[in-house]
């Protein structure tokens, strides 16, 4: 995050001369102004006002010219704050950083938020403010009185300021904490609108949102009466501050203290000074948005970042190790898995077997490192995850989830693992992508979906497929690359005989060219398939033999039955 900042001062210092600039020019309308009540006025010099007004009118051009590059300069550091930040923080978004997931959803909104402060009014704003003092300094030189009035005024404003920002803070965090839970909610129920309609709860659910809503639209009243009350308290002192400063500057001009021009220049500069102050009255809410969005980033970033290795290891053959593994629930201390230690050998087929709620989903995806364990390690080839490129490592691996977890692109690109957007549209692509689904037997199924392999999928687990359909792109898309380790969670769930007699010549077909696979199932039918049996009960690792071990024999047409009674 320093550095991200850093790479923007250039720019930013350069905002804060062009705002020096600016602020000079500003000066110009008051000096106008005496200069014509002083000179042009008395001596009624038509010269001396065009020259007057054509030099005006030169500054104003020049003011407005620097304050456009500045608008831009401000522009140039939040693309360069994009550029520095926003791959870093999507490598920890989907990188293992430990982060809560609620965590990763807000950092691209903060990124985005930080952006828009960065070139909304309220940096302006903070560019324009140190320059007050000067004005309150040219008010000193027109008069001593002047210049305590500009001075007490900056003062009140300033205090309105500080007290409108620590007034509304705590409502504002509020506001944005409660909104962002409030639409993480909504977005979820959308998400599950066929559940809720089926099961009759689509009027609580309704009604339930309406509440938030009107919770969230109540604190958001809050605040900006909070924030109109300060605002309008400043806007009033503003005002009645200027028209003081006319009043006095008309007092000493009556008793010739300064000059008649000095009295509508005094009320320019007043003005002038003060606005900066009132602008960032106006700015709390954003700035305090984009200070939190700071703060929140700051933390993201803190995180490790993922693929700390620059080290190229060999592609893995397919050993892995597991020692002392051990993975707890979230936010507690009950462990889902306990002391699970094993091996398995490069090419073997090992089938996973327990009941629901075994650990079994959980230890695949400690295996795949999707999850980080708590305590004890998994090694690949006698090299712990950490020590591997995930990258590098990902494109030996084929994971199939218990959920298909497809993406909202094509079938195409989901299958090809999205490899086009860094290699490029080849022939070679639609060749492995074609292979890989008729090795998963999804070819023909895919073939029949309204635009082929250019079906475009939805946002959500199965993209608008059914379940068998969205389980057959997965498998395709776990053996795109023929990759030498995969780790298949219940392929079988929704599959009948035939495909599950499929899925079954596919695993004989990997083990026939040496991948090692690792398959959870609660069916037996698998079983015939692969070399070793693993049971998981109640997060312990009970038995992982050889399967004529394991297996008992059954009579003709009854299903095998794995020893411990499992099914």
């Amino acid at each position: 995050m320093a550095g991200a900042v850093r790479g923007c001062r250039r720019h930013l210092i350069a905002a804060a001369g062009f705002s020096g600039l600016i602020n000079l020019l500003y000066l110009a309308p008051s000096i106008f102004m005496l200069q014509v009540y002083d000179r042009v006025v008395p001596t009624r010099g038509a010269t001396t006002l065009v020259a007057l007004l054509v030099i005006l009118i030169v500054a104003l051009a020049v003011m407005s010219v620097l304050d456009a590059v500045r608008s831009r300069l401000l522009l140039r550091a939040a693309l360069r704050l994009e550029r520095r930040l926003a791959p870093a923080i999507l490598l920890r978004i989907l990188g293992d950083t430990g982060a809560a997931p609620a965590q990763r959803m807000q950092a691209l909104r903060d990124l985005d938020q930080l952006r828009a402060t960065l070139t909304g009014a309220a940096v302006v704003a903070l560019f324009d403010a140190p320059w007050a003092p000067i004005y309150i300094l040219v008010c000193f030189l027109l008069h001593p009185w002047l210049g305590v009035l500009a001075l007490a005024s900056g003062l009140a404003l300033g205090a309105i300021a500080i007290g409108g920002e620590r007034a509304t803070l705590p409502q504002l965090n509020g506001v944005q904490a409660r909104t962002l839970l409030a639409q993480r909610e909504q977005d979820f129920t959308i998400h599950a609108a066929d559940v809720a309609r089926v099961m009759g709860m689509r009027d609580a659910l309704a009604t339930r949102h309406l509440l938030e809503r009107a919770d969230v639209t109540r604190r958001q009243a809050a605040l900006a009466a909070a924030s109109a009350r300060f605002l309008g308290a400043g806007k009033f002192l503003r005002l009645l501050l200027q028209s003081a400063a006319l009043a006095l500057g008309a007092f000493l001009a009556i008793r010739q203290d300064i000059s008649a021009g000095a009295i509508f220049a005094a009320s320019l500069l007043l003005g002038r000074a003060l606005q900066p102050i009132e602008q960032i009255l106006a700015a709390l809410k954003p700035l305090g948005t984009g200070r939190n969005a700071l703060r929140s980033l700051d933390r993201f970033l803190a995180t490790p970042a993922p693929d700390q290795s620059t080290i190229t290891l060999p592609a893995p053959r397919g050993r892995i190790e597991v020692r002392d593994l051990t993975v707890r629930a979230p936010m507690g201390d009950r462990a889902i898995l306990e002391g699970i230690t094993f091996a398995i050998q490069p090419g073997e087929v090992v089938a996973m077997v327990g009941p629901s709620g075994a650990g079994k989903s959980t230890l695949l995806r400690a295996l795949t490192g999707a999850i980080a364990a708590d305590e004890g390690e998994v090694r690949v080839d006698g090299a712990t995850l950490d020590e591997w490129n995930r990258e590098q490592l990902g494109r030996h691996i084929g994971y199939m989830p218990q959920t298909p977890t497809l993406f909202p692109a094509s079938v195409h690109t989901n299958i090809s693992r999205f490899a086009a957007v860094l290699a490029g549209e080849t022939p070679e692509l639609d060749r492995q992508v074609v292979e890989a689904a008729s090795a998963a037997g999804a070819h023909e199924l895919i073939l029949g979906l309204p635009q082929g392999y250019a079906t475009m999928l939805g946002a959500g687990d199965g993209g608008g497929l059914s379940a068998g359909q969205g389980q057959a792109v997965a498998l395709a898309r776990a053996l795109f690359g023929e990759p030498t380790i995969l780790f298949l969670d219940e392929p079988n769930a929704h599959l009948d005989s035939d495909g599950e007699a499929r899925l079954a010549a596919t695993i004989a077909a990997l083990k026939a060219r040496g991948a090692t696979v690792v398959v959870s199932t609660h069916r037996t039918g698998l079983l015939q398939s692969v070399d070793k049996i693993m049971l998981i009960k109640d997060g312990r690792l009970h038995l992982f033999d050889e399967r004529s071990k394991v297996v008992r024999s059954a009579p003709a047409g009854a299903p095998a039955a794995v020893a411990g009674g499992v099914r």
